[in-house]
């Protein structure tokens, strides 16, 4: 039994998934997201301040990556959903993309010598490269939990797992990732980012090979396992209010979060003069949600997932407002506050993960289509979609505040860094708290939708 089982995060219904399986399944999202996190957090300042591409071409070449986006996630979920093999419908993506998409990470992070134009072009081409690698692991990755198991609450110890485990992901590139480039390239950013995407993709793809050796999908006889057509997928969709409400929430909240996140190292740099901390802050958040998610994985338990999701929500809201009132920008001031913030996104990144499988059920409970990896496929694009956006928005804002890279800044870029950080994701959080008031799917509605599929004619 794990740890986490012992501290009564585990579900009560049996079978149980077992430790190897929870441990594996976790480990996955660790290597899935020492890539995303290393991109998310480090590929605009990667860009803008080591590359030498303008801030609003560095958030087009994203943005135009997520517009790819919106071709390969449901092209893949559908693959997904129609593949049978003696491995399952989605462990063989896993096991054929991980090192395409580790070759593809490290030429993400190569900064070719040349004119501005061709530095912008080889950008977006290996961001669409890495994305495409990136959608064919991931979602059917995220898919897997549905499959796995049909209880909520084991459900819920899944997403605890891979929580856990994605928080030691942002540990890592947090507290390796700007000194070690720095380290690794003897001062030369180029050469040190290089070689610590080197590093990264390795440990990623081995953490997602031990992720295919230690899952398995469990089919249901509940489950039917014919192919649904495009039509029924659509209409499913469509009725599926649960998977729309969730879907609105992580949009709107991950738009907030990433404008955030970009910012977070600029102002680090620029308006307290700490860039030296930017490894402590990024570790001090990182550790925060490592320990927070089991909590709110017991929280789960005894208020229910919404509940979660709201209390997490209102935290960011907190947090992100008082960074912005904050009248005194110094790192032991800030620090505290954006410690405060990594709670809520505890709280919402579990949500995310624990409740997006009950959302399969529902939709098929509505209309009597199960389509797995077509719901997380465009959850994937939400994601996609949110970082695009925010990623697009942030370097419009970069440019409108005047912001120049490695120079002292103005007045109006560093109010413009500010507001980033603080009102810009405080009003994204208050749209999300207003949409979740619609999710009813807690775990008492979700047993007795099991029960009503269970008791229809096979």
């Amino acid at each position: 039994m794990s740890m986490l089982d012992q501290h009564g995060f585990a579900a009560r219904a049996t079978p149980q998934l077992g430790f190897r399986r929870r441990i594996g399944f976790g480990v996955g999202d660790f290597g899935i997201n020492v890539f995303w996190n290393m991109t998310n957090l480090f590929a605009m300042f990667f860009y803008t301040d080591v590359v030498g591409i303008p801030n609003t071409m560095a958030g087009l070449i994203i943005f135009g990556a997520m517009v790819w986006d919106t071709v390969t996630d449901p092209v893949v979920g559908i693959l997904a959903e129609r593949t049978r093999t003696r491995f399952g419908r989605f462990r063989p993506y896993l096991l054929l993309g991980a090192l395409p998409l580790a070759i593809s990470f490290v030429l993400m992070f190569h900064a070719p010598t040349g004119p501005e134009a061709y530095l912008a072009l080889y950008a977006f081409g290996t961001q669409l490269i890495f994305r495409t690698f990136y959608t064919i692991v991931s979602v059917p990755y995220s898919s897997l939990s549905a499959r796995m198991t049909h209880d909520a609450d084991e459900r819920g110890a899944l997403a605890v797992h891979r929580m856990v485990f994605a928080a030691i992901a942002g540990i890592v590139i947090a507290a390796f990732t700007r000194d070690g480039a720095a380290l690794l390239g003897s001062g030369d950013l180029k050469l040190g980012f290089q070689r610590i995407a080197i590093a990264y993709a390795i440990i990623g793809a081995i953490a997602v090979f031990v992720c295919v050796l230690n899952t398995r999908e469990n089919p249901d006889s509940r489950v039917a396992d014919e192919t649904s057509d495009i039509k029924s997928i659509l209409y499913m969709l469509s009725r599926n209010s649960a998977f729309w409400t969730a879907f609105s929430v992580i949009l709107f909240g991950m738009i907030g979060a990433t404008i955030s996140s970009k910012a977070v190292l600029y102002y680090l740099k620029y308006n307290l003069d700490a860039e030296h901390l930017t490894g402590l802050t990024l570790l001090l958040v990182a550790f925060i949600v490592l320990i927070s998610v089991p909590f709110w994985g017991w929280a789960s338990t005894r208020i229910g997932k919404r509940w979660v999701w709201t209390c997490g929500i209102s935290i960011s809201a907190i947090a992100t407002l008082s960074l912005w009132l904050n009248p005194f920008e110094v790192p032991q001031v800030v620090l505290p506050i954006l410690a405060f913030g990594a709670i809520g996104s505890a709280a919402n990144y579990f949500s995310t993960w624990s409740t997006l499988p009950d959302t399969v059920e529902y939709g098929q409970w509505k209309t009597g289509v199960r389509s797995e990896s077509v719901v997380f496929g465009a959850i994937a694009f939400a994601q996609k979609l949110a970082l695009g956006v925010a990623t697009l928005i942030a370097g419009l804002l970069l440019d409108g505040f005047g912001y120049k890279a490695n120079t002292e800044q103005t007045e109006t870029a560093l109010n413009g860094l500010k507001l980033m950080i603080s009102l810009i994701p405080f009003g994204m959080a208050l749209i999300c708290l207003v949409i979740i008031q619609n999710y009813r799917l807690d775990q008492t509605m979700h047993a007795k939708i099991k029960a009503e599929i269970a008791a229809r004619p096979k």
